[in-house]
């Protein structure tokens, strides 16, 4: 369970100062969800982590759009504790500061509609050079958000599906 803190504590520090940019191979990558792809999960708390659970085909399909680029799957495969391909709705530390003490929407199926890819670059001091975002629209994650006393998200619903790490620099 502590891999799984580290790992939010990890993407939220990379979300706090990101700058992001369109990808050119969002077509490619839009038209193969429109095709091949569910745009709907189920909504899941795990440990006070909310997010919607969406097939693993996201990251694992997808990322094989990116990886000419240097992009690989996120480190979200592999540990019990770990959630795989998702949106993340409400981080731990937002159901402890606002006092969310149960969503009651968790096992409800969450549509959502893919929009654009972007690519983040995080601070300078992050391992990872650059992470691979495709945004979506999910009116109802809103929803259950203000439901529960929360400010407006500080970032689009996405779906993570790349990083690329910093290469290391030679001698």
């Amino acid at each position: 369970m502590r891999s799984l803190r580290c790992l939010f504590i990890f993407l939220i520090t990379i979300f706090s100062s990101c700058v992001a940019q369109e990808e050119p191979s969002c077509p490619m990558i839009l038209n193969y969800i429109q095709q091949n792809l569910p745009n709907c999960g189920v909504l899941k708390n795990s440990d006070g982590f909310v997010y919607v659970d969406v097939d693993d085909e996201y990251i694992h399909k997808l990322v094989t759009f990116i990886q000419k680029d240097g992009f690989e799957e996120p480190p979200y495969f592999g540990n019990s504790g770990l959630v795989g391909a998702h949106i993340t709705v409400i981080y731990p530390d937002e159901i402890k500061k606002y006092g969310v003490e149960r969503i009651q929407e968790c096992g409800e199926t969450i549509y959502f509609v893919p929009k654009e890819c972007q690519i983040v670059h995080p601070p300078k001091w992050q391992e990872i050079d650059e992470v691979y975002f495709l945004v979506v629209e999910a009116p109802e994650l809103d929803r259950i958000r203000e439901k529960y006393g929360l400010p407006k998200r500080e970032y689009d619903f996405h779906i993570t599906i790349g990083v690329k790490p910093k290469m290391a620099k030679s001698a």
